[in-house]
């Protein structure tokens, strides 16, 4: 691990910079996009107002423990460093693999929403070159993915080359994001009128509505904890972290509330409500398929288009800007505890890495946004737990009953928000589709392959924790997606057909993980056995018993 004592050079980042980090990584395109996807068929208007409040409060108290952490544990490991000082190695590579997942889910997200903006604002401009069919059967092209791919590539390069000056960019942007979903509201919000039922067109109860929303809460505001990797390069005392973040969550609330307010402020012709005009949302494109983009149109004309426009695109990049430094902080530390190569340490070596996935995920188009955002959300939920339990064993210790207090609470609500994030039908909306539980069970896959590299060249003995846990997401997640396609079967030969084609698939990465638990599970017995032979030769027998 990066020692934490760096010299007064490293420490470069001021309260405004570590402000920008957070505030910008939280408020990405879904801010823009879910209020009319999610939010207002939910649970309309009234019902996002209040379950914004609630998730904010929410937030605020995971907040207070990534504070709390950052202040009494500082250092470049974040989580990962928290949940290793809490419990143990094990625990901190389960929770940095699905952290890993959620920084480059939202990295390829925002990279991918590129083309959406552009045809949302541009039409067809970009649609040029080659034109090609995507997993979705959507129809997008080169000029389109192009984009994508230039700004991954150049925020990339940037990253190698100009650090420094990306670092200010970065900061720039994110008060030019403030400032465009301010003006917009300042304009449009005057024109607001909730007519009839204000909690969404699904014929929700209101409770359900606002609860529907809430546990949407790590989706929307992911991205603030960025700043806890961070803490080794403050210039200034850890303590002020809590105001930082607390500004940042705050703010955050304030702009989805904003975006969604002003989403229903105006309807394009032939709509007589909101509700009929969301209810058709599926029908519709340009700016007509996203509300916020549409109404400040309406009401501000070309001038805010361009602002709502510009704001967008600071959204995009300021995540895009976090995600990269966040996935390299999170590789790096886990090359330097030797679960991944040792390359990982060199932070070009990870920019390189991470920037090639994302330009070859972004090659499949606009239909993979849904899947990354709602994965996000599971990394983030694991995050926040054990920084939460990280946070309360720390202030048990330390006799500080406020943090013990909030700790146990963001124990809790995490452990309720990944239980509705991973089941499905809790919720008035879908959290995670086929295609993401598809992802979700590759990935635990590719995690159980490196927990299989870390025991083979570490000697250390360590018990079987992560690998059973991987191993059980995996499998239920396969079943899940196998599972949402026999529900969505038409008939019973689109049964057979499924069976026959995506059935197999699911049962070789069933076996293929449980093939690499098995095997851990022979080495880790085979290494403890040599320790109890080293021991019992030295006169120190370890106590009976299976590691796993």
């Amino acid at each position: 691990m990066e020692d934490n004592k760096v010299s007064s050079y490293n420490r470069y980042l001021s309260p405004l910079d570590v402000w920008a980090i957070a505030f910008g990584c939280s408020i990405g395109w879904g801010a823009f996009m879910l209020p009319g996807s999610t939010f207002l068929p939910a649970a309309g208007p009234l019902g996002t107002l209040a379950a914004m409040a609630i998730s904010v409060a929410v937030m605020l108290i995971i907040g207070a423990n990534f504070s709390f952490m950052m202040q009494y544990k500082p250092g470049t490991g974040g989580v990962y460093a928290y949940t290793k000082t809490a419990l143990d190695r094990n625990h901190a590579f389960l929770c940095a693999w699905f952290l890993s997942l959620s920084y480059l889910s939202i990295l390829f997200l925002n990279a991918a929403s590129l083309f959406t903006v552009i045809r949302t604002v541009f039409g067809s401009s970009l649609q040029i070159g080659y034109a090609y069919y995507n997993i979705g059967g959507r129809l997008i092209f080169m000029g389109e993915v192009g984009a994508s791919i230039v700004a991954l590539a150049c925020v990339g390069l940037l990253f190698i080359n100009a650090k420094p000056f990306l670092q200010r960019l970065q900061t720039i942007l994110a008060f030019v994001l403030l400032a465009g979903v301010v003006i917009a509201a300042v304009f449009c919000l005057p024109h607001l009128r909730i007519p009839g039922d204000g909690y969404g067109i699904q014929g929700n109860s209101p409770n359900f509505a606002v609860f529907s929303v809430v546990m949407l809460a790590p989706l929307c505001f992911f991205g603030f904890e960025v700043v806890s990797l961070e803490t080794a390069h403050f210039d200034f005392k850890e303590r002020l972290s809590r105001r930082i973040v607390t500004a940042a969550i705050l703010l955050s609330g304030i702009v989805c509330c904003s975006l969604t307010l002003v989403s229903v402020c105006a309807v394009p012709d032939g709509y007589v409500s909101w509700q009929a005009f969301i209810a058709d949302l599926d029908q519709l494109s340009g700016l007509q398929s996203v509300p916020a983009f549409f109404s400040v149109k309406a009401i501000m004309g070309d001038f805010g288009l361009w602002i709502i426009a510009v704001a967008a695109l600071a959204a995009i990049l300021t995540v895009m800007i976090a995600a990269y430094r966040a996935t390299t902080r999170v590789l790096s530390t886990m090359a330097e505890d030797h679960i991944l190569s040792e390359r990982f340490s060199k932070t070009n070596y990870s920019i390189l890495f991470i920037m090639l996935v994302s330009i070859l995920i972004s090659i499949f188009g606009s239909n993979m946004l849904e899947s990354f955002l709602k994965l996000s959300a599971v990394g983030a939920v694991i995050g926040f737990g054990y920084t939460s339990f990280a946070a309360w064993k720390l202030a048990r210790k330390m006799g500080k009953t406020l943090f013990m207090a909030t700790g146990i609470a963001g124990t809790v609500a995490s452990v309720v928000f990944a239980a509705v994030n991973l089941i499905p039908s809790l919720t008035a909306m879908e959290m995670l589709n086929a295609e993401a539980y598809l992802f979700l069970s590759i990935w635990c896959l590719i995690g159980l392959m490196f927990y299989l590299r870390t025991v083979v060249h570490s000697g250390e003995v360590s018990s079987a924790y992560s690998c059973i846990v991987m191993f059980a997401l995996l499998l239920y997640s396969s079943l899940m997606w196998l599972g949402k396609h026999l529900m969505a079967a038409e008939n019973v030969q689109s049964v057979r057909t499924i069976l026959l084609q995506s059935g197999p698939f699911s049962l070789l990465i069933i076996f293929i993980g449980l093939g690499i638990m098995v095997y851990n599970q022979h080495l880790t017995r085979k290494k403890y056995a040599e320790l109890r032979e080293r021991r019992a030769g030295q006169g120190s027998v370890p106590p009976s018993g299976d590691p796993s």
